[in-house]
């Protein structure tokens, strides 16, 4: 059961990074989109943490957490940077 919950917990991790991402893309500049990203992948790394510790997984928090930080931060600004291009290449036409 426990596994079952990781999964979850992992895919509401990639679908949060995903849709976060294609919002910070939107954003104006380079910089803010990265600033966006990174404070994305913070409040991914805080509800991991808070979470983990309080559904009996206390001995991996701190690994779960950072695991899902950098998940969260690679899925993110990818999202982010295919956004960013789409919507030049739009903006183009």
């Amino acid at each position: 059961m426990q596994y079952e919950y990781l999964f979850w917990s992992m895919a509401a991790v990639v679908a949060a990074a995903l849709a976060g991402g294609a919002l910070c893309g939107r954003l104006g500049s380079v910089k803010r989109t990265l600033v966006g990203v990174a404070a994305l992948a913070v409040a991914i790394f805080v509800a991991v943490l808070v979470l983990s510790r309080l559904n009996g997984f206390a001995d991996l928090a701190a690994m779960l957490s950072i695991a899902a930080f950098m998940f969260g931060l690679v899925i993110a600004a990818a999202a982010s940077l295919l956004t960013r291009r789409i919507l030049l290449r739009r903006a183009e036409r």
